[in-house]
């Protein structure tokens, strides 16, 4: 019986999803950002903002692989990340060990951990500095060290953004 309610109960899910989607609004369950809902609105990405951005296919397929990201419509069949938006065009960030800075300003719980929750190794990005270029931008959560986000994939490119969000309703 719990099984036939399971059944019927993945999609209704489903469906629920793809009418909040159509609605500009995207519901986090992640813990790199702050869970609830947030609505699309427009605008560019600007340092602060936060984003829902699509991972390039070479991190899609590990994130794939590793149960990172749940399935979805971006390139790998992965679901796109909420990130918070650390640099932009023309800003220096510097990658290390212990923190992230951005123009010379250290990210607060900002390391790079070395393995994953399941205590797989963790390849980043090239410790030292980076120019993130002009379609580039650094997107990084400094509320769990092993998010998946720049300081492990680089900087992404501006085409992989859907859209700039804004928190309608959170949890924590």
């Amino acid at each position: 019986r719990t099984a036939a309610r399971a059944v019927v109960a993945l999609p209704a899910v489903g469906v629920i999803l793809a009418v909040i989607h159509s609605l500009g609004l995207h519901v986090n369950l992640s813990e790199s950002a702050p869970r609830g809902l947030y609505r699309t609105v427009a605008g560019e990405p600007t340092r602060g903002a936060w984003v829902v951005a699509c991972v390039s296919l070479r991190s899609a397929e590990l994130a794939h692989a590793r149960g990172y990201l749940g399935p979805g419509p971006c390139a790998g069949g992965v679901q796109p990340v909420l990130k918070r938006v650390v640099a932009i065009a023309g800003d220096v960030v510097e990658i290390g060990p212990e923190a992230v800075t951005v123009n010379g300003q250290r990210l607060p719980d900002s390391s790079t951990a070395a393995s994953d929750s399941l205590g797989r190794d963790l390849q980043h990005v090239a410790w030292g500095r980076h120019v993130v270029g002009l379609d580039e931008l650094w997107l990084v959560s400094t509320r769990v060290p092993n998010s998946w986000d720049s300081r492990y994939l680089g900087p992404i490119s501006t085409s992989q953004v859907w859209s700039v969000a804004r928190p309608v309703w959170t949890i924590d």
